[in-house]
This record gives structure tokens, sequence and C-alpha cells, in this order.
């Protein structure tokens, strides 16, 4: 068989009864976290401007809420939308090995989609986790390929998630799923080139994957057909978008069913690009040793290049970043604000923070390197490893191979439902915000219609 017809085999027989308690238990906390990001992502101009953009499109009315508004729209409108509230901020969680955001594309597309379709919320869990082991896969089977070539991973491997969760829940045979993926491969795009002026498109990349998985579906339900060897052909998706040599597309399928990826997402205590995290925590690190500002001569960090590409480089841009949006690429100056401050917030990356003297002087200090071999455990996990020379001379050390967050270092529920209060109560009253962590922690028990009306503000 070939790749995306063994993906086929696993899309359209697994059942709700097939997943373990611990992996419907995590995927709540998962949608809790996704969903509290997304209410506060909607606040942020992408997303407004999103909302407005939306209204020109012909086939934009539907019945299907835009999270964080009181305004309705179509299936697909509502994916997009909700998508680019998702990971707007950069809040969203993260499959490290292959570096995927997939929650900010499977959440807007399972509610969208299955809120229309009145699918039951077992159903949507399924297709949801679904979307996850396809989407995780598809970006390991890259080895950073992706990102080295110049995408950005979660708009190639997130679509193919996005499709299978689709699929899933429209019931899809098996061949018109393995049609869906190979239409999939001619959708999937999404250039890193924002990184040049922190533009709308990173988070545009996760709507469009899920606008997308509906519109591939769709089209193979009615009978349109794509290549069967999307993943190992002769111009497959590891040829034209990775780099051939580094990938293993046989991983695409490999432990279905055994393995569950989804375990190896991590969530995100900063609302930062996840390949800081590690570092910030490394410099804060240097505050419980008594280490003080002026006692800080320079700061050495050891970065993957696929990491410092996007949060090191080019090193006179990441030292004064003008936006709040830079700012969450710019390692110098997130190490440099989460050690003045001991905390790195949303309310850190304001206009007033991105312009402080202290924080600029200290991220000046801030150099990087890439690592020798076997240094630094990438990409199983974003680690921190700091070289900190002091004024008088002296170097010390602090390393964090595992972030927090990692499912090996794992945020408890306790922060998990704080960091939800903290980003619905931006948009939405304690009330709401409550019922709402209530519904989505026993998930199967409820609807999805129920539910999405807890999403909606401004009634």
């Amino acid at each position: 068989m070939t790749l995306s017809q063994q993906l086929s085999q696993f899309i359209t027989s697994l059942s709700f009864s097939d997943i373990p308690p611990q992996v419907i238990e995590r995927a709540k906390y998962h949608l809790l976290d996704t969903l509290g990001v997304a209410l506060a992502g909607s606040l942020q101009q992408s997303a407004t401007q999103c909302r407005k953009g939306v209204a020109y499109l012909p086939d934009h009315q539907g019945k299907i809420p835009i999270w964080g508004s009181n305004q309705t729209v179509s299936t697909t409108t509502a994916a997009l939308a909700n998508g680019i509230s998702a990971h707007v901020l950069d809040f969203d969680d993260t499959h490290t090995d292959s570096i995927t955001h997939g929650s900010a594309v499977l959440t807007p597309i399972a509610f969208a989609l299955g809120e229309h379709l009145q699918a039951t919320t077992k159903e949507i869990l399924t297709a949801w986790i679904i979307g996850w082991e396809v989407a995780a896969r598809v970006g390991l089977a890259s080895h950073s390929g992706f990102h080295l070539r110049g995408f950005h991973s979660t708009a190639i491997a997130g679509i193919f998630g996005a499709t299978a969760c689709a699929a899933s829940l429209l019931k899809l045979t098996r061949e018109q799923t393995v049609n869906a993926l190979g239409l999939t491969g001619s959708q999937a795009s999404g250039v890193a080139e924002y990184l040049t002026n922190s533009s709308s498109a990173k988070c545009f990349h996760a709507g469009w994957a899920a606008q997308s998985g509906i519109i591939a579906a769709c089209l193979a339900k009615g009978g349109m057909t794509g290549p069967e060897t999307i993943f190992e052909g002769r111009y497959s998706l590891y040829q034209t978008h990775g780099l051939r040599e580094k990938a293993h597309p046989e991983q695409v399928a490999q432990d279905l069913g055994n393995v569950w990826q989804f375990m190896n997402v991590s969530i995100k205590p900063y609302p930062v690009c996840h390949f800081a995290h590690a570092t910030v925590d490394c410099g804060r690190r240097l505050l419980q040793r008594g280490i003080t500002l002026d006692q800080i001569a320079k700061v050495e960090c050891v970065v993957d290049p696929v990491a410092a590409a996007l949060i090191c480089e080019p090193p006179e841009q990441k030292w004064a970043p003008q936006s709040a949006y830079a700012a969450k690429f710019s390692l110098p100056w997130l190490f440099a604000a989460g050690f003045i401050e001991d905390k790195l917030t949303l309310s850190l990356l304001s206009t007033e923070n991105l312009q402080r003297a202290d924080i600029q002087n200290l991220a000046k200090k801030v150099s990087y390197r890439y690592p020798t071999e076997n240094e630094i455990p990438f990409p199983t996990y974003f680690p921190g490893l700091i070289f900190v020379t002091l004024t008088h001379g002296e170097t010390i050390t602090e390393r964090l191979d595992i972030q927090y967050g990692n499912p090996q270092n794992p945020m408890s529920l306790e922060d998990i439902v704080s960091k939800f209060y903290d980003n619905a109560g931006l948009v939405m009253k304690n009330e709401q915000a409550a019922q709402l962590a209530k519904s989505v922690l026993s998930f199967e028990a409820k609807t999805i219609s129920a539910i999405t009306q807890l999403l909606r503000v401004g009634l």
C-alpha cells in the first residue's frame, strides 16, 4: 500500500473507543488551551482585520460563529478566521519533533465542520486526534526539511492533518480519503518570508490550512482525485517542499494507532516563539542564583540553526524589535525581558516595553552560536543552554534540556486552567469563561453547539 493508503485506513477505521483514555483526557486540556489562546488572539489586529476582510468574500455568510465576536459565517470562513485567531499570538501548542502547531489548525476545523454536520462531540474528538496524528507524522518525516527549505511546517504538515480531520467527520471512504490527501498536496503552502516584516502571513497559514482541509475533503467526497503517492512519489511533498535527503517518508504511517504522537505535543507557558522558552527560563534561573543585571557582561546562547533562523537572525534586527510580533521572535530581547522582569507575559510585549533602554542594553549583550554535535537535544526538545560571562570574569552555565510545557516536563492542569482564564478573561466575563472551561473539560458529555455558543461574545 502507498503511504496515503495506510493513512486512509487509519483515518477511516479509528473510533472513539479505540483511543486510550489518557489521550482523550489530554486532548481536552489542549482544546481548552487552544480556545483560550484563540479568544485572546481575537483581539489582535490581524484577527480583527480578518473579520473585516471575510465580509468581502461572496460566500462568507452562514451560522458558524467566529470566536470572541458575535459574527457568524460559513463553515470554511469560520475555520479560516478562528485558525488565524488561534495562531496569531504564537501562544498555541507545538509538536516539537515536527515543529507543528496542530491545535490552531485542527480546533477551528473540528468545531466549524463538526457543528455544520451536527457531529457528536465524541466524533469531533476522534477526528481532532486523527488530525493530530497525521499532522505530526507528516511534519516529523521531514526532519526539519520544511523549515530549512523556507516553509512554515504548520502550513505544510497542518493542512494534511486538517484534511484527515475533515475526512473523518465527513465519513469519507478509504478511496476518497486517499484522493483528499493527494489533493491536499497541491494546497500545501506557507513561506517563511513573513519573518522579514512580522506580517499577518504566519497566522494566515493556520487558517488557510483549516479551510483548505475542508475543501480537499469535500471535493474528494464529490469524486475528485489526487495522486496516491503524494508522500513518496517522484514529485512528492518531501521533494518539492522539503529536503529529500533528510526526509524519511515512511514515518508518515509509522506506528499508527500504537504510538500516539499527540502525546508529544507541548503547551506553551509563554506567548512567544517556542524555540525561545527554555533559554528564557535559563535566564530566569540566574535570578535564583543571585545574579543581578549589572553583573552580566555577555551571554552566549547555544541555538540550533533551524531555531536560529527564526529567533536570532539577523542579529541587528533582534536587539531592538520594532513590534510586539517581532519581539516574539527575538531571542536577545526575550531573554533580556524575561530576566529583568522575571516573567514573560502578553502585557510585557507592549510598545512602551519594546523601547525600554534596560531591556535593549541587555539584549545587545546576548549572542548565539550553533551547537556542536549532540550538545543539545534538538528537535526532540526545544532546549536552552547559555554561557554567561560576569563582569569580574567568571563564566557560569545554565541549561534546560526539556522546556516547561513539554510532556516530559508538563504544565500542570492548574497552570493550564490558569492560562485559559488569563486569556479568556480578556474578552469574556468570568462566569462565561468558567462555564466554557467546565464544558470543554467534560467535552464528550456536551453538544458542540452548546460549547460554541459559549465562545461568542458581544451578543
